[in-house]
């Protein structure tokens, strides 16, 4: 359940809110603007032009307005409650802080990475949008406001039901994307499946990777990968923490080779903390920003333990 880099999008101009109220330092306007079709992953771009007589002054909170942060939680799942929510590259409405595009559209669930943040009138949260099964596209990452300045909720905390734990490898492949990192953190989940032998591949250089490598490399070679019981095609690959002892697991690469096991592992390893981009190619520009490398890492499953089951 990894997160894959994707490619630097290009940043188109618009307003900052929903289609009814405006973040923008400047009178509100009832113009929405446009729903795009979903771009790659987002990177710097083209803003709106503040005036610097009215440029506001980042000034972060512990204490947001309790209208705009009722419940919402760093590291849980929050709802979008508007339609065309903005996000944007940093907490505030000024030059600096570049609009990202698509618009949020009304019950997107988002996982909430920092925040509160109070600056030019709002309350922001950053967040990383997620997809639905069947998207495969990265929407923007970056600062939501969490309520406009009438006190109209567009980010809420409550609403989103975590899956049940996984027990098998289906259940775990149809838990949402980052719903295992804020629905099970560091719990130790425990499934079956059948433990096969991936043969050496790698996909393609793209210039630069993620370390350290053993958890967020983005050309490794997988030493096993765990397939469900019923449905070989149904498989992950198996990021094993370092050290784990794998002695005696010897499956092939045939469905009739393979082992039953127990797999037992969590979300957020500690070591995800001090994932960062490294160039590999010279003149690659790391497509993701820290916070983005960070979140990937603390999403993905690292088995701690492989059983043999009898």
């Amino acid at each position: 359940m990894k997160l894959i880099p994707a490619i630097v999008m290009i940043l188109v101009l618009s307003a900052c809110g929903t289609s009814r109220t405006e973040v923008s330092g400047q009178p509100a306007s009832v113009s929405p603007a446009p729903f795009g079709s979903i771009p790659p992953s987002p990177s710097t771009a083209a803003s709106a032009s503040v005036s610097p007589s009215i440029q506001p002054v980042e000034r972060p909170s512990p204490s947001p307005t309790p209208a705009a942060a009722a419940a919402i939680r760093v590291d849980k799942i929050a709802l979008v409650v508007t339609d065309d929510l903005r996000v944007r590259s940093k907490p505030r409405v000024a030059a600096d802080s570049a609009l990202r595009t698509p618009l949020l559209d009304k019950g997107r669930a988002v996982f909430v990475v920092d925040g509160p943040v109070v600056a030019s009138g709002f309350t922001w949260y950053e967040v990383r949008p997620m997809r639905a099964p069947d998207e495969f596209d990265d929407l923007p990452f970056g600062w939501v406001a969490a309520a406009g300045k009438d006190g109209e909720p567009w980010l809420a905390g409550r609403g989103y039901s975590c899956p049940s734990a996984p027990t098998d490898v289906h259940s775990f492949l149809a838990v949402p994307d980052l719903a295992g990192l804020a629905c099970f953190g560091r719990k130790d989940l425990e499934f079956s499946g059948r433990l096969g032998r991936a043969e050496a591949t790698c996909g393609v250089d793209i210039g630069w990777t993620i370390e350290p490598d053993w958890l967020g490399g983005t050309c490794t070679h997988p030493t096993f990968y765990v397939a469900d019981n019923d449905r070989a095609e149904s498989s992950f690959d198996a990021v094993l923490a370092p050290g784990i002892d794998v002695r005696g697991l010897d499956p092939g690469v045939e469905p009739k080779d393979f082992l039953d096991v127990l797999v037992t592992g969590h979300f957020d390893v500690r070591a995800a903390k001090t994932c960062h981009g490294v160039v590999t190619e010279p003149g690659t520009i790391v497509e993701l920003s820290p916070p983005e490398i960070i979140l990937a890492c603390r999403a993905t499953f690292v088995i701690t333990h492989i059983a043999k089951r009898a």
